[in-house]
């Protein structure tokens, strides 16, 4: 029985989100819903990011850094 390789593996796309996460927290009484992902960026390297929703409305746009981490989140 031949095992398949995974030789063939490519690299995500420049852009491609590689891993997302979602998670909500209560700031005085109001419930705000945190995304974090991670994007693959041209370099090779990947980047973190994060917005801020309170209910449908994006109040945070997408902007770098990685919140999922504070809340017990590993993503990568």
């Amino acid at each position: 029985m031949d095992i398949p390789s995974n030789d063939n593996q490519q690299e995500p796309e420049v852009g491609a989100v590689i891993k997302q996460a979602s998670m909500t927290t209560r700031i005085h009484q109001t419930v705000y819903t945190l995304e974090s992902r991670v994007i693959q960026q041209a370099t090779g390297l990947v980047r973190s990011e994060y917005r801020v929703l309170l209910e449908r409305d994006v109040i945070k746009d997408w902007t770098e850094g990685d919140v999922a981490q504070y809340f017990g989140l590993d993503i990568y």
